[in-house]
């Protein structure tokens, strides 16, 4: 950390002495002198001839000239030395901010143009100083046009003496209006000495400053010259380890070491093989059961279409039976109606019966009794077998629908089984 007593050494080396105020009025002497002389002038207290406008365009660059003082070099130079106190301070607490330690050795890592800049870019405006020296002579031929464009008479004269007249008045308003661009010329050499002669004073109190505050802030040779003391030390300290060693221990190390870093070698690779042989297996294994996934999924798929295939021939056994007694049943509707028509018939000759034709009634009764016993017979034998068939057919297809069910279920789920 740096305190007051580091700053001794630039106590006694910096000049603070110079009085701003004296060099305020350096400054604007002989500017005011001359505008004096050119007011003198056109009163007529001193016999030099000078126009209106001409003093008029000259007090503008001098007033000019008065706002731009206080930013010249000289001036602020001498502003620069007034602030010696709060620089130190803010010098103090630029080092003590940067701070870093290096073997044991502590100082800024910063650099003091850095802070010197910082700290005097308040002092002036550096665009005020650096158009200075061309505004003024600009200002002052700028002024010297205007003072001929003003003077200029419009030469309307009809004769000699009056024409003579005029270029007099000319003539005379071109000489007073040069001293305008005199005027400006020469604001532009003033400003030029003294600020060149402040910038001369600036630098060398900032020569003082970094040659006393050195010792404040590291630079390159600093930091190679400990790197170099480093690299020297741990040269000497490697020389002192090998020098307590003899060859032979020396090899003796290496050799245990290379031995060493071949078993380990000789390990990772044979690691590796078994890792890489495991791996092998494993893909192997996937394979195989990928393949049996992919055959009992063949086999579930036809069992599935031989069941749905059973189950459509089923359901269409069903109908045909459930048609066929549909059709016995409307025959056996034929022979009822057939039976009623004929015991109508039989109703019908009863009615009409008589001794005469009672033989032959009965022997048509008795034919028809057959006939209606016979077609009874007939009826009740086609019932019964077509009973009989559809409940073995019922039956029969039931059984073998369900154990062909049974038996393809118990079949997708072994094959299920054998995937996992």
């Amino acid at each position: 950390m740096v305190n007051e007593e580091d700053f001794i050494l630039l106590n006694q080396n910096y000049d603070t002495s110079g009085k701003c105020n004296a060099r305020i009025i350096t400054l604007f002497l002989m500017p005011t002198i001359l505008y004096t002389i050119v007011l003198l002038g056109y009163f007529n207290i001193i016999n030099f001839k000078v126009e209106i406008h001409s003093v008029i365009l000259i007090g503008v660059i001098y007033l000019i000239f008065l706002a731009f003082i206080k930013h010249n070099a000289y001036y602020v130079s001498c502003k620069f030395r007034k602030q010696y106190t709060n620089l130190k301070e803010h010098l103090k607490e630029f080092v003590n901010k940067n701070i870093l330690q290096i073997d044991k050795t502590t100082k800024a890592n910063a650099s003091i143009d850095d802070f010197l800049k910082e700290f005097t870019i308040s002092l002036r405006d550096t665009n005020f100083s650096s158009v200075a020296a061309g505004i003024f002579p600009t200002l002052g031929i700028l002024g010297t046009f205007i003072s001929i464009a003003i003077s200029m008479p419009d030469f309307s004269s009809q004769n000699t003496q009056m024409l003579e007249k005029e270029i007099s008045l000319l003539l005379g308003g071109v000489g007073t209006a040069f001293y305008v661009s005199i005027y400006g010329i020469f604001l532009s050499l003033w400003w030029i000495f003294f600020e060149k002669l402040g910038m001369s004073r600036f630098e060398k109190d900032i020569i003082v400053i970094k040659e006393n505050t050195k010792n404040f802030f590291w630079n390159k040779i600093d930091i190679e010259k400990i790197h170099f003391q480093k690299s020297i030390e741990n040269y000497e300290k490697l020389n002192t380890v090998f020098s307590g060693m003899n060859s032979d221990d020396l090899t003796n190390i290496i050799n245990k070491s290379l031995e060493q870093k071949v078993e380990l070698f000789e390990k990772m690779i044979t690691l590796e093989e078994n890792s890489m042989k495991k791996a092998a297996l494993h893909f192997q294994k996937r394979e195989e059961q990928q393949e049996k996934f992919v055959k009992a999924y063949a086999l579930v798929a036809r069992d599935m279409e031989n069941l749905t295939h059973n189950i459509s021939v089923f359901v269409t056994s069903l109908g045909n039976i459930t048609a066929s007694i549909k059709e016995n049943e409307n025959y056996s509707n034929d022979l009822s109606e057939e039976l009623a028509i004929n015991i109508n018939k039989l109703n019908t000759t009863m009615q009409e019966l008589s001794v005469k034709n009672i033989k032959s009634v009965y022997e048509t009764l008795v034919n028809t009794i057959e006939q209606i016993k016979t077609n009874t017979d007939d009826i009740s034998l086609k019932l019964k077998d077509e009973i009989d068939k559809f409940d073995s057919k019922i039956t029969n297809k039931l059984s073998n629908s369900l154990e062909m069910i049974d038996s393809e279920t118990a079949s997708i789920i072994e094959q299920l089984k054998s995937i996992k």
